[in-house]
């Protein structure tokens, strides 16, 4: 199992990949997914002896480290090709990565990096290069700073504020309206959300006085469709009577 093949396998026509890749930036923790897995190789190589099976383990865990501070499709875009390894390109754009294919490089060297492997400090590089800004998050009268991972998208930094799902959510970021149909799925980063930003988030209290605007305009669009259905069907029986 090479780094390139192991990419093109999550790389699959379902999308599950890229979902896999980038599931690894909602955890809160940085270092859940890939210690588990480095903790599997290290009792499967040194144990059982099982290269093979501890490299694939190894290179998973390094690609889910990249996954914290580089967007999935960038990194299946940097082995779309397919081939050999670029170490120059490798170093340059995706250093877990890189790291990762270093260290399986040899059976010595997996050997040793996996006898001196100290997590702890692992998950501590891990966690100071991660992507991550500080947002000033305002719900009501009150407002916490709270940190996230930049690759997020808008809709999961809303499951991490609001203790339970809201019906109607108006947003502001520094002021400016933001409209969950449209950014909902796109990610901090895209948003052009930084350091000490503000986001307002004003949920409906229960006479619903705050409209929902998403919801009135796709039933609106619903609407207007249903009539032209209707219409459109009236006209073809009128032709028929012809």
């Amino acid at each position: 199992m090479s780094l390139p093949n192991l990419v093109k396998h999550f790389n699959c026509e379902d999308g599950i990949g890229i979902d896999f890749l980038s599931a690894s930036t909602q955890a809160l923790l940085p270092f859940d997914h890939a210690e588990f897995l480095l903790s599997v190789a290290k009792t499967t190589y040194l144990e059982v002896d099982d290269f093979w099976g501890a490299k694939v383990l190894v290179l998973t865990a390094y690609l889910i480290c990249e996954s914290k501070m580089t967007n999935a499709k960038e990194i299946v875009e940097c082995f779309k090709a397919g081939g050999e390894v670029d170490e120059d390109k490798l170093a340059e754009h995706l250093p877990w990565c890189y790291e990762g294919y270093n260290v399986v490089k040899s059976v010595d060297g997996m050997k040793k990096f996996l006898e001196q492997l100290d997590l702890s400090e692992l998950k501590d590089e891990v966690a100071a290069a991660e992507s991550t800004i500080t947002l000033n998050v305002k719900d009501g009268h009150t407002q916490t700073e709270m940190k996230f991972n930049e690759l997020i998208n808008l809709n999961t930094v809303l499951k991490l504020s609001i203790e339970k799902k809201q019906k109607s959510i108006r947003l502001k970021h520094n002021g400016a309206r933001v409209f969950l149909s449209s950014a909902g799925r796109k990610s901090l980063r895209q948003l052009g959300m930084e350091d000490n930003d503000v986001l307002e988030i004003e949920v409906s209290p229960d006479d619903h006085t705050v409209l929902d605007t998403d919801n009135i305009l796709k039933e609106s669009i619903t609407a207007t469709s249903n009539r032209r259905k209707k219409k459109n069907k009236k006209k073809s029986k009128k032709n028929k009577s012809y």
